[in-house]
């Protein structure tokens, strides 16, 4: 008898783990979808004009729901940016079997692929800059500093240099720049021709680095090597 009250009790158990499990999966997936939404609306539209209540209609959720997970509009907004960050981070992703030179052509590349599906937020955001909204331009700044990280990672470089670190992140915004200005003029030019120039650009940063500092030279011209290996 206690044998089958034990299985019953740890049936019970298994269930409403499994419930849980369910109902965690489902709130994730109600939340994805809300911030999904967000991010267009957000992207679309200036944020004094982005309603609430459109955001929660075009999700399928109650409009408390939002408030329930964001708390407010304000909430709502930078867990919106924060995850545009993320998504602008993972379609910089390459073939990590490709050569490094071909791997920075291929970021290029997406992050014009990434900023045409989101033009509002490159005019807001990675065009304006800082002053467009701090807290929200914050999360795509730490993820430039990880790419410039992993960037000098994989060639060689000390990131924490500041003749590197100052070169780079100037190269990067310039990239932006041009990227949010290309969408914003009707694309006038071929992306792989303005890849091609990016790519000649940083190269260019690199070697301001090491003019900046002379003890990066031999690490530069190493890099510029691999840089110009094979792509």
């Amino acid at each position: 008898r206690r044998s089958a009250q034990e299985k019953r009790g740890r049936g019970v158990r298994e269930e409403s783990k499994t419930e849980m499990s369910t109902r965690k999966a489902q709130a994730e997936e109600t939340r994805r979808r809300i911030l999904d939404v967000a991010v267009e609306a957000f992207s679309a539209q200036h944020y004094d004009d982005v309603a609430v209540g459109d955001i929660a209609a075009s999700a399928g959720v109650a409009h408390g729901l939002l408030f329930h997970y964001f708390k407010n509009k304000r909430g709502l907004y930078l867990a919106a940016m924060e995850e545009a960050a993320r998504e602008f981070q993972e379609a910089h992703r390459t073939d990590p079997d490709l050569p490094p030179g071909a791997q920075m052509r291929q970021r290029f590349y997406n992050q014009f692929a990434f900023l045409a599906r989101h033009r509002g937020l490159a005019m807001r955001l990675v065009l304006g800059g800082r002053g467009a909204d701090p807290e929200a331009w914050a999360f795509f700044e730490e993820q430039r500093w990880r790419e410039i990280d992993r960037g000098c990672e994989a060639l060689g470089l000390d990131p924490e240099k500041p003749a590197v670190r100052m070169m780079l992140r100037g190269a990067a915004a310039a990239a932006d720049a041009v990227a949010a200005y290309w969408h914003a003029n009707g694309q006038p030019f071929d992306v792989t021709a303005l890849t091609d120039v990016l790519f000649e650009q940083t190269i260019v940063a690199l070697k301001g680095a090491a003019e900046l500092d002379s003890t990066l030279k031999s690490a530069v011209d190493k890099a510029i090597k691999q840089l110009r290996a094979d792509t």
